[in-house]
């Protein structure tokens, strides 16, 4: 028997169970893009107002894609373990004008812009059979506009919301802080959690799609350095900026790895813990500190509390454990002798020499062609590009004014990594994964050293009377050790409680 669009209940449903869906026909892509636009109406920009989304694909060539793929799907071919189910990506991607959707990085000024191309990651993903639902929000040029630009706001999409916090971003909240979505990917997180499509593409630097995906309660898994394609996307670096996916499972999640690593055979993540050396960091060592995130009640207790619990079942689940392996904090560590951040020095030099020019140079025409270009459009339309509480462009200015020297960060470049690779191969050579709070600086040794990340969930904090947001564990393997990320996660969905569902999404229904 047949499922209506009404019956399926996208907050749960994870890719792998749709594609059994479509396989045994119960349902069809045309209905799976139905449920997915309904909820998309529902909480984007109405409802809960999660502005998790930029832009959507016109349903008329949702469905007409859908039915094509649907029709292949009845003629006894399948393209691949994911034809026929949607996704959305970051908007940092470049899509042809022919899709419907605009590229802008969340900036305005490119809002009437049209690229030459379709990324050539997207592209794959459509020729394997997936269905683009949109483009996600994020922190605007991924950040880099104004000091204390807030994550997951931009003038295209507004201020993107957790679904599971019931009365959105909390008036003069930390960079961090519980209410926030997290980091630039959050668009990309926000919609997978509230049922916007099963899977979501994200990009980071450090720490921009775990901390959005772990304040989300998602499955996700930042591929290690050059593992993706990144080829018509705006980043900053080539030494920092790598993409990966988010989903509702780990199984998802292996699936969609392999799309993105464009592998010819899937991941086995099976093995379970049994054997697996895991190296966890001090939990109390490794704690946030307070100016970029508040510590209410108990809230650090409970988190605490959880990572305990979740080393004591790793071990009775035949996990070779070392608890607070020895590793610093990474606060201090990748600056330079005058207190300068070697990621920030890099991106700022990087992303001004080479990357801007390169994105804007994927547009056949577009309002702005240098970053004088955009600084004015910004001022010209102040009253939408910085708006009272984001007032100003203070960091575009400054890449404007780039004085760094190449020689500097031809140095910088290998320093860094050497710091990120001396701390954490100290560890990966004993142990075959590293393990902290998915709110920690491993997110740092890992941007550094060009290694993968991934992160899941253990349940909710709840810091305040009325609310609770996700939180969870992130786990860092050799360069190119992605598998065993994905047993991991594996590992840690069969042996933990199911990820948490949001709370004000439930209500709502």
């Amino acid at each position: 028997m047949a499922t209506s669009p009404q019956a399926l209940d996208v907050l749960t449903l994870t890719a792998t169970a749709a594609q059994e869906l479509l396989q045994d026909g119960k349902v069809n892509s045309v209905q799976l893009v139905e449920a997915y636009l309904a909820q998309i109406q529902a909480h984007n920009h109405t409802g809960l107002y999660l502005n998790a989304l930029i832009s959507i694909t016109p349903k008329e060539t949702l469905v007409a894609t859908a039915h094509r793929l649907d029709e292949e799907r009845t003629s006894g071919r399948t393209r691949s373990p994911l034809h026929g189910i949607p996704f959305v990506v970051k908007d940092v991607f470049t899509t042809h004008p022919s899709l419907g959707l605009p590229t802008t990085a969340g900036s305005p000024c490119f809002a009437a812009a049209e690229a030459k191309r379709t990324a050539p990651l997207i592209e794959h993903l459509l020729d394997m059979g997936m269905i683009l639902l949109g483009k996600a929000n994020l922190t605007e040029f991924c950040g880099l506009k104004m000091k204390g630009l807030t994550p997951g706001w931009s003038p295209m999409g507004g201020q993107t919301q957790s679904p599971y916090i019931f009365g959105g971003l909390e008036p003069d909240e930390k960079l961090i802080g519980h209410s926030s979505i997290g980091g630039s990917s959050s668009g990309s997180a926000s919609a997978v959690a509230a049922g916007f499509a099963p899977l979501s593409i994200g990009t980071e630097c450090c720490g921009s799609l775990i901390t959005p995906a772990n304040r989300a309660g998602l499955y996700a898994l930042k591929c290690g350095l050059g593992e993706v394609n990144a080829a018509g996307s705006f980043g900053y670096t080539d030494c920092l900026d790598c993409i990966g996916g988010m989903a509702k499972s780990a199984a998802d999640l292996a699936v969609f790895t392999a799309a993105l690593m464009q592998r010819t055979e899937p991941f086995d993540s099976s093995g379970g813990f049994t054997g697996l050396s895991v190296a966890f960091t001090s939990v109390k060592e490794w704690r946030l500190p307070d100016e970029i995130c508040a510590w209410p009640r108990d809230t650090r207790e409970q988190m605490e509390t959880g990572y305990a619990s979740a080393i004591t079942r790793m071990k009775e689940l035949g996990a070779k454990v070392t608890e607070n392996a020895n590793i610093s904090i990474a606060w201090d560590i990748f600056k330079t002798e005058d207190g300068k951040s070697h990621f920030y020095e890099i991106a700022f030099y990087q992303l001004y020499n080479k990357y801007l020019p390169a994105f804007l140079d994927e547009f056949s025409s577009s309002e702005v062609r240098s970053l004088e270009d955009i600084i004015a459009y910004n001022e010209q339309h102040s009253d939408v590009c910085m708006p009272p509480d984001h007032p100003e462009q203070g960091e575009l200015h400054d890449l404007l004014a780039n004085t760094r020297k190449r020689e500097d960060i031809d140095a910088m470049i290998p320093e860094m990594q050497r710091r990120g690779k001396s701390a954490l191969d100290k560890l990966l050579e004993a142990h075959d994964v590293v393990v902290a709070l998915a709110d920690s600086p491993l997110v740092m040794y890992s941007a550094a050293a060009g290694c993968p990340i991934a992160c899941l969930s253990l349940g909710t904090v709840k810091y305040s009377e009325l609310n609770e947001r996700p939180y969870g564990l992130c786990v860092t393997a050799p360069k190119g050790r992605e598998d065993l990320l994905l047993r991991f996660l594996a590992a840690c969905e069969a042996a933990f409680a199911p990820r948490p569902l949001p709370r004000p999404l439930l209500q709502s229904t």
